[in-house]
């Protein structure tokens, strides 16, 4: 019987869009499915600017984010757009310490910089004695655009992209992958799982069990007119105490970044609560609240909030990436809120094992 595809890939968000374009050009047919449509808001891809940044206090990390800045950058000169505005990016807080260590360890250039030179060069508000690291290869990338260049890419590649395609099911046959969609059954010699936080749900239907949590985590949108001048700052420093305005999980760092034609962007990383994914995805008005009280005590210029959404992070223990092969299955999820950046790197990791397995 004749397969309907050499491989396929289930989930058209940035990792899954990243590895069709490394898939491009494949002699073979490749599938690339997604349950919803291009650019929808459930997900973890959505909106139009994700941090670009090499300041990881993991030196890994770091040479990981050197090789997808190169990546990025020939994806630029390809489609001919610039999808990372190089605004640089700072680190506030003491991990700050340890990133300085990872960068160097690296050869990547940075600066410590004291409070008041911060404060000289853009509009934020230090606390007297905070010093931060600024890296300037880092910026903020324009995420819609950049996922919209590597669909381009993976379709002009001879990817066939299907929308409004959810798969409910996986089977693995002899010499081959069953996938079922709604009404219909596909069959492949691999397939590629980059399905998001509705990834382990999928791969039990397999057997392959993947032992990630996810969490709808809160974003605000708020007017500050400077955004676009300021690098994308993470604050280490700023987390609430646990309970504070009625947050269960007090995260990581707050953080905040341009979004390119909306205002700023900010967060707490890692704070939002464990959930569903088919559930409706609504803000927690606590973690609104206190994102929006932070940006402005960090920003001079804060205006009004202009609205909230959600994004899905889907999370291992260490924060590491899942990028494995179960026979003819490839499992590329669990970016653990951070993945965005290394996308180009990820997609072609994950397309060589597609393509071992579809051997």
């Amino acid at each position: 019987m004749p397969r309907d595809a050499d491989i396929v890939v289930i989930g058209a968000g940035i990792v899954g869009a990243a590895t069709a374009r490394a898939l491009a050009g494949y002699a073979g047919t490749v599938l690339l499915l997604e349950q919803f449509e291009l650019g929808h808001t459930r997900g973890s891809s959505h909106g139009t600017s994700r941090i670009f940044r090499l300041n990881y206090p993991d030196a890994r990390f770091v040479r990981m984010a050197l090789g997808a800045d190169g990546e990025w950058r020939r994806l630029e000169s390809e489609c001919g757009e610039r999808l990372i505005e190089r605004a640089g990016c700072l680190d506030l807080g003491p991990v700050a310490r340890e990133t300085e260590r990872a960068l160097a360890a690296c050869g990547a250039r940075y600066e410590t910089l004291s409070a008041d030179e911060v404060r000289a060069r853009w509009p934020l508000r230090l606390d007297e004695g905070q010093t931060a690291v600024y890296q300037p290869d880092g910026g903020v990338t324009r995420a819609d655009r950049a996922h919209a260049a590597l669909v381009a890419g993976a379709v002009a590649g001879g990817v066939e992209l299907r929308e409004q395609t959810p798969v409910r099911a996986l089977a693995l046959d002899r010499g081959e992958v069953r996938v079922a969609t709604d009404g219909a059954e596909l069959t492949a010699r691999a397939v590629v799982v980059t399905a998001g936080a509705w990834s382990p749900r999928l791969l039990g239907t397999a057997g392959i069990d993947l032992a990630v949590v996810p969490t709808r985590e809160t974003v605000v949108y708020l007017d500050v007119p400077s955004a676009g001048e300021v690098p994308p700052l993470i604050d280490y420093d700023a987390r609430p105490a646990a309970g504070e305005g009625g947050i269960d999980r007090v995260g990581q760092s707050a953080y905040a970044l341009a979004a390119p034609g909306v205002g700023l962007k900010a967060g707490l990383h890692h704070s939002g609560p464990v959930t569903d994914p088919d559930d409706e995805p609504t803000p927690t008005a606590a973690i609104a609240d206190w994102v929006s009280e932070w940006a402005v005590r960090r920003y001079v210029d804060v205006g009004e909030r202009l609205g909230a959404e959600t994004c899905l992070y889907t999370n291992t223990a260490d924060e590491g990436f899942v990028l494995e092969r179960h026979g003819r299955v490839v499992i590329g999820s669990a970016c653990s809120g951070h993945g965005f950046k290394f996308a180009p790197v990820v997609g072609r990791t994950l397309a060589a094992l597609a393509l071992e397995a579809a051997d």
